[in-house]
């Protein structure tokens, strides 16, 4: 999963289909359409979906995937069950004219359980822009971790998640310098002469 998004595993069954093209980098058309992902359900319209976490509907205000300002929402580590129904649900399922995406977190038991992972990547191996010189700075840290068990026995149970995300990188820009000529005021062809 490229980010650790479990709603990527959607994209696994026949009938789903990603839209990468409706928000893009564009934060208006985001406003608009939200910060989860959009994904089609058997041709369906991508604001009919119905997410639900532990039973509960968590929709964004524009109907679409629960997603935060990085677009992604918990993390994989908090997930015990994940599963997509397209068609021929029944009424407790109902709000949605398309697909149901069904999450159950994962809980406490009366053991002690956990996992951490950590993720670096850097420029090293990446290629150059190609109107860059030299290879820009990049560097990526994605990390965190999952701890469950009992607060008491048998009664009562705890569980949580943490995923951190740190980005840095450039983005080189391409300026166009004049020459002395064109300080002078000598601009080549500008009449069309």
């Amino acid at each position: 999963l490229n980010g650790r998004v479990w709603l990527q595993l959607a994209l696994v069954q026949p009938g789903i289909q990603y839209n990468a093209g409706s928000s893009g980098g564009n934060d208006s058309l985001r406003t608009q359409r939200g910060n989860g992902m959009q994904i089609s359900v058997s041709g369906g319209r991508m604001a009919e979906n119905v997410f639900r976490i532990d039973g509960l509907v968590v929709n964004d205000y524009a109907n679409s995937g629960p997603g935060s300002a990085l677009r992604v929402n918990m993390g994989v580590d908090a997930i015990r069950e994940f599963s997509i129904l397209s068609n021929s649900y029944t009424a407790e399922y109902g709000r949605g004219a398309s697909g149901v995406i069904n999450a159950i977190t994962k809980s406490g038991t009366n053991e002690y359980h956990g996992s951490a992972y950590y993720f670096h990547r850097n420029s090293a191996l990446d290629a150059r822009n190609f109107f860059e010189r030299s290879k820009g700075p990049f560097q990526r840290n994605q990390f965190g971790g999952a701890l469950g068990g009992p607060l008491k026995k048998d009664k009562a149970f705890l569980f949580g998640n943490y995923e951190g995300f740190r980005e840095r990188w450039s983005v080189p820009s391409v300026a166009i310098v004049p020459d002395a000529q064109a300080r002078l005021g000598f601009i080549p062809n500008a009449a069309g002469v």
